[in-house]
């Protein structure tokens, strides 16, 4: 059988993602009275292996396979496959010995890695422990382009192994930093007086934590008075950022 996992029940509970040990939490408080019911990983099939190579969509060539391995996605064992540019994973089917009924294909669903802005270790942490804890997985976040809107997601791809996650979070890491044009730093400014004064809480609560998954370093400013936007980006060292980020300040760089 597969290894146990233990689940929450009816109780809170705590998941964190790392990487490089830094940690970022999905949950600030959790009662100290957590319990958890145990349920199976659902495969003997955890480890990373080497296999086909699947065609790469719309390029009618075969893509280099990189990995293929089992996880659990949304409580379905999948078949997981990543090439240099797509993460790729269809349901395993049960298996029926001697049954001639012909079985139906499994549908593959897929991810384009460039849509990818961040991935991580994704681990279970009793209340107050900021290190370490029992591996779920790999968590995915990636931002999808709905008509002019980009709209951030996230997928969790559970496997309770320590090595087969690592070589995995590495993999995908090794991949996204090849990708050009990413930002590493960021110079943002903000107009605090900005959509009746929500600008900065908008910033906060919807964008900051967007580039701290994306291990993106800013230096953030909030403007005091008119002109002060273009006057900070006359002023500031712009050679040490990738790029500038503005908040409600469309009227003052105008």
């Amino acid at each position: 059988m597969g290894e146990r996992l233990r689940l929450p029940g009816l109780y809170r509970r705590v998941s964190a993602w790392s990487d490089s040990g830094e940690d970022w939490k999905s949950a600030a408080s959790v009662s100290r009275g957590d319990r958890w019911d145990e349920c199976s990983s659902g495969s003997e099939r955890s480890g990373a292996w080497a296999y086909s190579d699947p065609e790469e969509p719309h390029s009618g060539r075969q893509a280099p396979l990189l990995l293929r391995g089992i996880f659990q996605i949304q409580k379905r064992s999948c078949d997981v496959s990543l090439t240099g540019s797509r993460l790729l994973w269809s349901p395993v089917l049960p298996e029926h010995p001697g049954s001639s009924k012909v079985q139906p294909q499994p549908k593959e669903e897929s991810i384009d890695l460039k849509d990818i802005f961040s991935v991580k270790l994704k681990r279970r942490r009793l209340a107050g422990q900021d290190k370490g804890g029992t591996m779920l997985g790999i968590t995915i976040f990636l931002c999808i382009r709905k008509g002019h809107k980009l709209k951030d997601n996230a997928i969790d791809f559970h496997n309770l192994s320590e090595d087969y996650c690592d070589i995995w979070y590495r993999q995908l890491k090794e991949i996204l930093n090849g990708f050009p044009n990413r930002p590493k730093s960021l110079k943002v400014i903000i107009n605090p007086h900005s959509h009746k004064g929500e600008a900065p809480n908008v910033y906060y609560q919807h964008v900051a934590p967007l580039f701290k998954l994306a291990d993106i370093q800013t230096h953030v400013t909030e403007t005091n008075y008119k002109g002060h936007a273009l006057a900070l980006l006359t002023e500031c060292e712009l050679q040490e950022y990738d790029g500038i980020g503005k908040c409600g300040l469309s009227s003052q760089l105008k």
